[in-house]
């Protein structure tokens, strides 16, 4: 049966955003500068995507900037339903307990986040901030970095493709980026088999699922040239004490992964891939 042709509304509406999309970042020249002696730097969608993906460089020795974008609070009075989910009653009250979480989580490994004034996707009305103002504020918190990492976009999130959007336009203009497989995301099917070493299985195979989410990062190359990392028991130790950090979060974030982020077999791999200049 052939596919049934979008509607002409929708088609204009697309064709618009495509346009305002290549003229903002046609003129896009970022202030964050690209310095070889400077800090790494983490964006973090939002308060525990770091701490999640990112704990083997967090933890490392290395000088690191942990930046959160989507930070800031909602009005007072109001509750969202994922807010409602995880047991708070306000959803302004609730973002005043993660900061203070998200920075018990990074002092595990003696780190301390920067914080911007962007609302989380659940919390704000459209349009989403645009790439000059998140760039404002993440160089104004870290005028420079030496290589940034950013959330590859598994699951579709907006505010982790916005800021995977941010750093490729960095890329663009010189900067060293790596993006980073989300938990709990990335394993809704388990780790693929090339990052965990367990047996193949004929009928299970994770690339499928995680190329439909990367389909439209060509820098990103090939799926499995990936960087796989796995933490030793001492850091992945620290990780789980990082993690559990996070009260109000992660009893349901793990139980809609199944349980998998309580499983040391699924919490110390970290998978990145280092972009291709275009």
């Amino acid at each position: 049966m052939p596919a049934r042709p979008q509607s002409i509304p929708r088609r204009l509406y697309r064709y618009a955003r495509d346009r305002r999309t290549a003229r903002e970042e046609g003129g896009f020249v970022p202030r964050l500068r690209v310095d070889e002696g400077a800090p790494e730097l983490i964006l973090s969608p939002h308060f525990d995507d770091a701490v999640l993906d990112c704990w083997g460089v967090i933890a490392g020795h290395g000088a690191v900037e942990v930046v959160n974008v989507f930070a800031a609070a909602p009005d007072p009075g109001t509750v969202t339903l994922w807010d409602s989910i995880t047991g708070a009653a306000d959803s302004a009250e609730r973002v005043a307990e993660r900061v203070a979480e998200d920075a018990a989580a990074l002092g595990v490994a003696n780190r301390t986040p920067h914080n911007l004034t962007f609302l989380d996707s659940q919390y704000r009305r459209p349009p989403a901030p645009t790439l000059a103002r998140i760039d404002e504020q993440v160089s104004a918190a870290v005028p420079a970095a030496s290589r940034i990492y950013a959330p590859a976009g598994i699951g579709s999130h907006p505010d982790h493709k916005l800021a995977r959007r941010y750093a490729r336009q960095l890329l663009r203009a010189g900067m060293p980026v790596a993006l980073y497989a989300e938990l709990p995301y990335c394993v809704q099917h388990g780790w693929p088999t090339w990052v965990d070493g367990r047996p193949a299985d004929e009928h299970r195979d994770v690339d499928p699922f995680w190329r439909s989410f990367l389909e439209d990062v060509p820098e990103l190359g090939d799926l499995r040239a990936a960087e796989v990392v796995r933490l030793d028991d001492a850091l992945a130790a620290s990780k789980l004490e990082a993690m559990h950090s996070y009260r109000t979060q992660f009893s349901s974030l793990s139980y809609g992964a199944r349980g998998l982020l309580d499983d040391p077999e699924i919490y110390r791999y970290e998978v990145r891939w280092q972009l291709a200049r275009p």
